[in-house]
């Protein structure tokens, strides 16, 4: 709000002054200057108290799940109809709840032009559910995707900080296709 009053105020001084003759030019041209430097000011201490509110409440939100980095850890889905996707992986390994479902891990990728998802639902959501999904980093349509809420198997295991899984792979994600076998790896 006070951006928009220093805002407005500068424009008026301004406006003022080009219909001014040349000998009040110089004074308009002062004070715009002093309202200039003066919202300014509002600005820099408006900031400044905005900065230290949002600092203020990030000490008491509660923290995400920390997530690795991605580049640093790597997930491939390799089919057997020798597709081989390669990915800078995100990891998060440890249990969270998102949408009131539980989620014991997810592993994904942002990558270009193929994005990952990996997750392995807790018992009480989605009856244990487990996911692989591949899709167009553009378009976000499903290129490959294993998951048991097609009915079909598929495993994903947590051993340490590694992710594994393999399951049969519809494309586009379309259960009335012929499914390809596939497995991940993801080395988180």
């Amino acid at each position: 709000m006070k951006r928009l009053v220093a805002l407005l105020l500068t424009m008026m001084l301004a406006a003022s002054a080009c219909s001014s003759d040349g000998s009040e030019s110089a004074s308009n041209d002062e004070t715009a200057t002093e309202t200039t430097a003066a919202a300014n000011a509002a600005t820099t201490s408006t900031d400044a108290a905005a900065t230290s509110t949002i600092a203020d409440a990030s000490d008491t939100q509660p923290e995400a799940p920390a997530a690795q980095a991605s580049g640093a850890h790597t997930a491939t889905v390799s089919l057997d109809n020798g597709d081989v996707f390669e990915f800078g992986a995100l990891c998060w390994l440890e249990t969270q709840e998102s949408a009131g479902s539980e989620i014991l891990f997810t592993v994904v990728s942002y990558d270009d032009p193929v994005n990952l998802d990996v997750t392995q639902f807790g018992a009480d959501s989605f009856g244990g559910a487990a996911n692989i999904s591949l899709y167009d980093s553009t378009s976000y349509d499903t290129l490959w995707e294993a998951s048991s809420l097609y009915g079909t198997e598929i495993e994903l295991v947590l051993d340490g900080s590694t992710v594994t899984g393999s399951g049969d792979f519809y494309p586009q994600g379309d259960i009335a296709a012929t499914p390809v076998p596939g497995q991940l790896v993801a080395d988180c």
